[in-house]
Parts: structure tokens; C-alpha cells; sequence
């Protein structure tokens, strides 16, 4: 598990600065964050000399008007600039690749991005990059007030999903919030043709208590009580667990929606699990932390390029 020590915000010289700024600062209040890295993306414009000549102002380097503006923007809006390193870094590139080589070699552990509900904005980027980043990422939109005073975390009993549990606890000693859990099972129906509605519901049933059981041996792992972490269990019938953990969420009120997420081949691409993708959609207003485990993705990347 990685601390949360070495963040980066992305930004896009859009309205959505603002607010990345403002939430980029309450993550330092609550957390022991040593270093923070606000970074924009520039691709490359050449020009021609007989184009810049008619235009003087344009013959300074536009990523240096560039980082001025955001270093103004950052000095205005961020106001931890005494107590934590800060940096503000425009880099220019192909976007993704360039993205993912700061991350690497400046060993940033939390990337936030945001994720635009109002404002325009396609999150082309952060699609393109999630998969294979080894950083844990958090996707905000704009629409949120920064607090973390309840968070939601995904049970798959899975490694990652332990390593979303004692990030969640982390963050939770942190701010203080309130831990809930949520394992979302199915039910292969395809197995049983002769099915009926009462048989759906012996089933559900069943599979409720077998996932309590897990839920305890799961906790009992990690040397956690099961009944100070309340784990709902919900039949995913329609497989819409993404869908089952967003509405939960806002239910239940949830600040952030925490999940453990892996890699994996699929053909030519790399790809992230299903519900980590479609938790991260841009319609979704609960903040999304998708965990990472940076050895595990470095590893898999080292194979899958080398």
C-alpha cells in the first residue's frame, strides 16, 4: 500500500483548474502529502519562422506563458504553499505517453483528474492513461463539495480489494470518515434452466450467507472487525455492479467511492476491470478513487513492452 504523499493534478487551463486547485488543497489538509505537482499538458505547435515574425509576442515559448498563468493561478487558489513542496510543471508531448513518463519517474502514488459533469470536456486522457498508470487516481467532477466524511468501498475479496481496505482506513484515520463496504454478487442463472422465481430468491438467499461468511474470513485476513466496517451484500442481477455501487453510494451519502483495481491484457489493449471503467463515466458525481498497486502495474508493463 502506498502513502498518499505524492500527488498530481492535472489541469487544463479550463474552469475546472479552479476547482481542482481548491479540492487539490483539502487533500493536503487531510492527508501527510510531502510533495504536490501541478502539471499541464501541452502539445507541440511548430510554427514557421515566417509566421512567428509577424507576430513578436508568439516568439516566447508558449509553455513559459503557459506556467506563468498557472503559477499564478496556484499561487491565488492553493493555500499550502509554505507547509508542502509545490511545483507547477507544463510538459510538452504526445499526451499520454508523456503523462505516464512523469508519473513514473517523479513516483507519484495519487494522479487526480477531473471529471466534468457541466463544464465541456470530453476525459479522453484519463480513459487513455488509467489503465496503465501505476499510480492510484481520483476523478472529481466539479460539482462536488470537498469533504471525505464517508467512504464506500468495493468487496470482491480480492488482493486489491485488500489493499482498498487499508487504503480506505488510511484515508479514514486521515479525515475521520466513516467506512462502509459493498460486495455486489451474481447469480449464474444459466446453470439452472428449470429455474423459478422462488428458486432465484433460495438462491439469493444462499449466496447472501455464503458472502457474509467470506466478508468475515476477508476481515479476519486484514485483522479488522467485521461489524465496526458494515459490507452490504446485493445481487448483481443485470451485472451492473458499477451501477449497484454508484446508486448505494448516494444512498448512503458516500463522499468517495473507493475501489481496488487491476490490469489486463485484453488483445492489443490494456484495460482496466469493468467497474473501475464505468465508475470512472463522466456522469457520475461521487468522486472516484480507483487503488492501484504500483508494483503489481510497473511488473505488468515491464512484461506486457518488454
Amino acid at each position: 500500500m502506498d502513502k498518499l504523499d505524492n500527488i498530481m493534478v492535472c489541469m487544463d487551463l479550463t474552469e475546472m483548474d479552479d476547482f481542482l486547485i481548491s479540492y487539490a488543497s483539502y487533500l493536503v489538509e487531510q492527508t501527510d502529502a510531502k510533495k504536490i505537482y501541478f502539471l499541464h499538458l501541452l502539445q507541440n505547435y511548430d510554427l514557421p519562422a515566417e509566421i512567428l515574425s509577424e507576430f513578436p509576442d508568439l516568439k516566447r515559448p508558449i509553455s513559459k506563458v503557459l506556467q506563468e498563468e498557472l503559477e499564478e493561478n496556484v499561487a491565488k487558489n492553493f493555500s499550502h504553499q509554505e507547509s508542502i513542496e509545490t511545483e507547477v510543471v507544463v510538459e510538452e508531448g504526445i499526451k499520454s505517453d508523456t503523462l505516464l513518463q512523469f508519473t513514473r519517474e517523479h513516483k507519484i502514488n495519487l494522479t487526480v483528474f477531473g471529471k466534468k459533469v457541466g463544464y465541456q470536456g470530453s476525459g479522453a486522457l484519463p480513459r487513455r492513461v488509467m489503465p496503465l498508470t501505476p499510480s492510484s487516481i481520483i476523478l472529481v467532477s466539479e460539482t462536488v463539495f470537498p469533504k471525505i466524511e464517508k467512504i464506500l468501498v468495493r468487496i470482491d475479496f480480492s488482493k486489491m480489494s485488500e489493499i482498498a481496505m487499508k487504503t480506505a482506513i488510511q484515508l479514514s484515520e486521515y479525515t475521520g470518515a466513516q467506512l462502509i463496504a459493498l460486495h455486489a454478487y451474481r447469480i449464474p442463472i444459466s446453470h439452472f434452466p428449470q429455474y423459478s422465481h422462488d428458486d432465484e430468491k433460495r438462491l439469493q438467499q444462499k449466496m447472501t450467507k455464503h458472502s457474509e461468511k467470506e466478508y468475515e474470513k476477508f476481515m479476519k485476513k486484514l485483522k479488522l472487525d467485521p461489524k465496526a466496517i458494515p459490507c452490504a451484500f446485493l445481487y448483481d442481477r443485470n451485472y451492473q455492479e458499477a451501477q449497484l455501487l454508484y446508486h448505494y453510494g448516494l444512498k448512503n451519502h458516500a463522499d468517495l467511492i473507493m475501489i481496488g483495481s487491476k490490469i489486463k491484457s485484453e488483445l492489443a489493449n490494456v484495460i482496466l476491470d469493468r467497474t473501475s471503467e464505468e465508475l470512472a463515466e463522466v456522469e457520475k458525481n461521487i468522486p472516484v478513487l480507483i487503488v492501484k498497486d504500483r508494483k503489481q502495474t510497473l511488473g505488468f508493463l515491464e512484461a506486457l513492452f518488454d
